[in-house]
């Protein structure tokens, strides 16, 4: 289940704006001073505040439902990106009710990881963080062991976000689903590569809603892939889930509700 990804964002455009120097008025009149070029700083994408619940499922069998949050963060640009499950009956006993929070910033229309925070429940050996230092190209987890990381690294939750922003820049292009998206994803042991494609537009039910949606789908490994269904209307949030195994969907997440 560490695979369920994908995406937002607004994208922002700015001018550069000159300033012509006048005329001199007479021949003997000093050289006019040389033109300023006034540039706009470029904006960086504002992701609004998400707030939605998602149905779990398991080869058809109900998990529970798990909410997933984006609001801003204490520093221009930054976001903090969440994920709380809550599992239903015997699953809660045996899987617990894991906490994701991914700290992340928006650098030139980029997702820019700082933190990333796993929890499976208190006192867990399987909990564990990381701390990203990306211009550096290295990640140090809660123990202050440290590792080098691929240029383009994300952590496995914020990934999504990064995901969604490149989607948004791609839809800007004449042929959106030319170029696929290549990424590392970094966990408290390995770091696994994934590509992502867009593969089409489809409509869609599911309890939330009739959605159309733009498909995008894991595409380097035809063995163990995942499906995200888009839904532009909703900031470009995914609507709809599945992970897949053996040509199956092993592992389905479906929108119940959403609150702005």
């Amino acid at each position: 289940m560490r695979l369920l990804a994908t995406l937002l964002a607004v994208s922002l455009s700015a001018t550069a704006v000159a300033r012509t120097p006048a005329k001199a008025r007479v021949a003997q009149a000093p050289a006019p001073a040389p033109a300023q070029m006034v540039v706009a700083v470029v904006a960086e994408p504002k992701l609004p505040d998400v707030s939605a619940t998602y149905t779990v499922s398991w080869n058809g069998i109900s998990l529970g439902d798990a909410t997933i949050s984006l609001r801003a963060g204490d520093s221009p640009d930054c976001y903090v990106y969440e994920s709380a499950t809550h599992p239903i009956g015997l699953v809660r006993m045996f899987y617990g009710s894991p906490h994701e929070i991914s700290e992340f910033c928006v650098a030139g229309g980029k997702v820019v990881p700082k933190r990333f925070e796993y929890i499976k429940s208190k006192g867990d050996e399987d909990n564990f963080t990381l701390e990203f230092d990306s211009q550096n190209l290295k990640v140090r987890n809660q123990k202050g062991e440290e590792r080098e990381i691929p240029a383009i690294s994300q952590d496995r939750f914020g990934m999504q976000q990064a995901v969604r922003l490149w989607l948004l820049g791609r839809l800007k292009e004449k042929d959106p689903g030319a170029e696929p998206f290549d990424v590392a994803q970094v966990d408290d042991k390995k770091v696994r590569q994934y590509r992502f494609a867009i593969t089409g537009r489809e409509t869609i039910q599911i309890p939330a809603g009739k959605f159309d949606t733009i498909l995008i789908q894991r595409v380097d490994d035809p063995t163990r892939t995942a499906k995200f269904w888009i839904a532009p209307d909703l900031n470009y949030m995914p609507v709809k889930v599945e992970q897949i195994r053996g040509g199956k969907a092993d592992v389905r997440m479906q929108l119940k509700a959403e609150r702005k």
